[in-house]
């Protein structure tokens, strides 16, 4: 048969011990550290009332915060995007070449190139009989065309110069120019036969002059 109140009994006694041992502790560190005239209730409320949590603190009603002006802004957005430039922009251009000039065509004129060497003969000191010998002579060399061409030979023009570009003496347009072909042979007359007439006898019996 158990002792009645036994558990609750023994709850209580260990309850107490509990209680003993703990205010013999705080006496103890009361007797080494506080003062001699604290006692370990003192010391006990001095520890309770350095526990005590701090009441809430609060802004007085009349206080203004300001903050200061800062101007926030994006440093990208406000950078000028630089100026990109394409390949072909830093290429220079090749200027485009002038086309060659075309090259004049000889005027075939028989009755114009007549008429300027009729007029030219006084200039060499012959008559207007000279000139039915000359009429002939280039008859048949060139029938009085700028651009009469032996295809064997390579004469050219209405004297027959011989090779072509002799008559480059008397101009750069020798081989479109009728009177600066007739002003070539001329001179080669006078310097070879003398007269048209004499280049015309001369033809007539071998067959060129």
């Amino acid at each position: 048969m158990s002792r009645p109140g036994g558990p609750a009994k023994r709850m209580a006694v260990v309850a107490i011990a509990g209680a003993l041992l703990a205010s013999g502790g705080l006496a103890q560190a009361a007797a080494h550290n506080a003062p001699g005239d604290f006692a370990a209730a003192s010391l006990t409320s001095v520890l309770a009332s350095k526990t005590e949590v701090p009441a809430a603190i609060s802004a007085p009603s009349d206080a203004t915060i300001a903050f200061s002006k800062i101007q926030v802004g994006s440093s990208t957005a406000s950078t000028t995007a630089p100026t990109v430039k394409s390949e072909a922009d830093a290429v220079t251009p090749v200027p485009t070449a002038a086309p060659a000039p075309t090259p004049a065509a000889p005027v075939d004129d028989p009755a114009a190139a007549k008429a300027f060497a009729a007029t030219a003969l006084a200039a060499h000191g012959w008559g207007a009989d000279q000139m039915s010998c000359l009429t002939q002579l280039w008859e048949r060399e060139s029938s009085w065309l700028t651009s009469a061409e032996n295809p064997s030979s390579g004469a050219y023009g209405i004297a027959q110069s011989l090779p072509a570009n002799k008559m480059e003496s008397v101009g750069s347009d020798w081989s479109t120019n009728a009177q600066t072909q007739i002003t070539w042979g001329l001179t080669y007359i006078e310097g070879r036969y003398g007269t048209p007439c004499g280049a015309w006898g001369h033809s007539n019996a071998v067959g060129w002059y």
